[in-house]
């Protein structure tokens, strides 16, 4: 199914037929310039995928017609990582969602550390987590994931160190005692909490309540990397190591 054009819908509307929006209409007939017939891949951001067709329907709106016989589980067969980042300004949070729903993970967790800019109030809060949530399913779309990754609400770093359970801990720092890479190799396949600061750095105070609480302090070798690059490249290994 690789090539085909890709169409999230929500698993539990997965029918024969299912009638789609206008805003997938227009995505598909209009930006798209598909037609009646052509082959298209849906999945629910669960797991799930279908291959499928468009379809006309009555009224001059349109359906996909779903191969369910031909529906199948996706299981990713890479490390389960945790990504949580400190927040930073402007759009640069939306470059860590997408590009970490591209290298794999399986859940985001922006927190707000110390030097964290800005500090959001509640619904300005909310209104960027709704964004960053489409950011990754139009992510997962386009890189061919048929799981989109957990994006948790914005909370302080405090509460995401305190509930590392099942999860490895490590937390990037430049003056880590291990390079981030060796860590990984030395801890294959472990479901992993990875936690990135902002571009000033975590204080020494948060650096200390980390390792307080079991997580590993790392670095990242080679040229320094701005937050949200940094955040990326780091994912990517993680998953991948």
């Amino acid at each position: 199914m690789g090539g085909r054009h890709r169409l999230l819908l929500d698993g539990e509307r997965w029918d024969r037929l299912v009638g789609l929006s206008r805003h997938d209409a227009h995505k598909l007939v209009r930006v798209l310039r598909l037609s009646e017939g052509a082959a298209i891949e849906v999945f629910d951001g669960r797991g799930r995928c279908c291959p499928a067709r468009l379809v006309r329907a009555g009224g001059g709106g349109w359906m996909v017609e779903l191969d369910l016989e031909s529906a199948s589980q996706t299981d990713e067969s890479w490390r389960r990582v945790r990504l949580a980042f400190s927040l930073s300004k402007g759009r640069k949070p939306e470059l860590v969602v997408r590009m970490a729903t591209e290298a794999g993970v399986s859940s985001i967790e922006p927190c707000l550390s110390a030097r964290s800019i800005p500090r959001p109030d509640k619904l300005r809060a909310e209104q960027r987590l709704r964004r960053w949530r489409n950011v990754a399913r139009e992510a997962a779309r386009q890189c061919g994931r048929s799981l989109i990754p957990e994006l948790q609400p914005l909370r302080p770093l405090g509460d995401i160190l305190e509930h590392l359970g099942e999860w490895k801990g490590v937390i990037l720092d430049p003056a880590g005692q291990v390079p981030f890479v060796e860590w990984l190799r030395a801890n294959p396949e472990s479901p992993l909490l990875l936690l990135v600061g902002p571009e000033g750095g975590w204080e020494p105070a948060e650096l200390a309540l980390a390792k307080k609480l079991g997580f590993a302090c790392a670095r990242m070798e080679g040229p320094v990397l701005r937050a949200e690059s940094a955040a990326a490249v780091a994912a990517a290994l993680a998953c991948q190591l």
